[in-house]
């Protein structure tokens, strides 16, 4: 530390510094006054001037009796708006599926850390995503939390995102991410994901594998390309006749429109089929049971989320678990963690958590012994 400034500006600024470095986060104790005279040679009221005019700025806060703690919001750096403790939650869909237990995951670790969630829906439709996107902004939201609206396709609401970034506004995506944009995201391992679903397949005998994918966003880009890789290590012929890809719009007639390539096809029909989500595997064991066609007896079929859906029919679906809740934590946690950084002045941005897959097996697949 100089030696031109006062001692106790010299200890204040190399708190101040150790904060922003990280050295401790908020709500720990820092070292006793005792310990901080020692550490650096300064009289017992130097520090006690230094702690207090920290605690007056907002950085530090005493507890009797227990010592000086890290406050959990950091004093606002020049330049930056108050905080609202209102964090933006933008998903695809709210009400049904999976959504629910990620914001309750979300809501969990933000709630006891004294923020609220302003949580709107895009229907995965980019004029309603670009709707929600100036609604947060007029909210004056201190995060957004923010699941791409058909990721796999140019984003035309760039430049709100970018008026977000430039407005200091820190941004966690969920599932998946605009390439356009250098923005951490917390996902699962899609790609993975679907080699492990197609690898299920072929450890039980199935050489002929169809599939159902997403064509709209980069969740079922990256979930064809994991089942491709699986057939390509195994050695199998591609049957690019019996995968078919759907949009958000075509969703509802996914299924039935499968199924009705196989019975008006010439060709002989897959034995295992990979489906994007639970939502389309539940729809295809219906359609298959209307022409005659059992699950697993005649084909099996592998899924992705492991919903509620999962379990809710007569089959019960082998599927790739997705960790809803606790991926809901994980952005809360992130997202706070962009706000502290940006409020110690920092402007690093920090890597993609990703949860690795885990396949569950239930009835919905069985050994081919054609």
């Amino acid at each position: 530390m100089g030696t031109t400034r006062p001692k106790y500006q010299q200890l204040k600024n190399e708190i101040e510094k150790w904060i922003r470095s990280g050295k401790f986060q908020p709500g720990e104790k820092i070292p006793s006054e005792l310990e901080l005279a020692e550490q650096f040679g300064f009289s017992r009221q130097t520090v006690r001037l230094a702690i207090s005019e920290l605690v007056h700025e907002k950085w530090l806060y005493k507890v009797q009796g227990k010592g000086t703690f890290l406050t959990d919001t950091l004093p606002i750096k020049e330049g930056l708006d108050p905080q609202s403790h209102l964090i933006g939650v933008i998903t695809t869909y709210i009400s049904d599926y999976i959504f629910p237990s990620i914001i309750r995951g979300i809501e969990s670790h933000l709630s006891p850390e004294g923020y609220s969630i302003l949580l709107l829906n895009t229907d995965n439709d980019l004029e309603k995503e670009a709707a929600a996107l100036k609604t947060v902004m007029d909210k004056q939201v201190d995060g957004l939390i923010i699941e791409p609206t058909q990721s796999a396709y140019p984003n035309p609401n760039l430049n709100l995102y970018f008026t977000l970034l430039e407005k200091q506004i820190p941004l966690v995506m969920l599932h998946s991410s605009y390439l356009e944009l250098s923005v951490r995201s917390i996902r699962s391992n899609d790609r993975t994901g679907g080699y492990l679903a197609a690898k299920h397949l072929i450890d039980r005998g199935h050489s002929r594998l169809g599939g159902i994918f997403k064509a709209d966003d980069l969740q079922g880009k990256y979930r064809f390309k994991g089942y491709l890789e699986a057939i390509q290590a195994h050695s199998l012929p591609f049957h690019p006749e019996s995968v078919q890809f759907y949009t958000t719009e075509q969703r509802k007639q996914a299924a039935a429109q499968y199924v009705q390539l196989i019975v008006d096809s010439q060709i002989q029909p897959p034995t295992g089929i990979v489906c994007y989500n639970d939502e389309i595997a539940f729809d295809l064991v219906k359609e298959l049971k209307q022409v005659n066609l059992q699950v697993p007896e005649d084909i099996s079929i592998v899924s992705f989320d492991n919903s509620q859906l999962a379990e809710a029919g007569e089959v019960k679906l082998t599927t790739v678990h997705h960790p809803k809740f606790q991926m809901g934590v994980k952005a809360a946690e992130c997202i706070l963690q962009d706000i502290r950084q940006l409020r110690a002045g920092k402007k690093e941005i920090l890597e993609d958590y990703v949860f690795e897959p885990e396949l569950i097996i239930r009835s919905s697949t069985k050994p081919d012994r054609r």
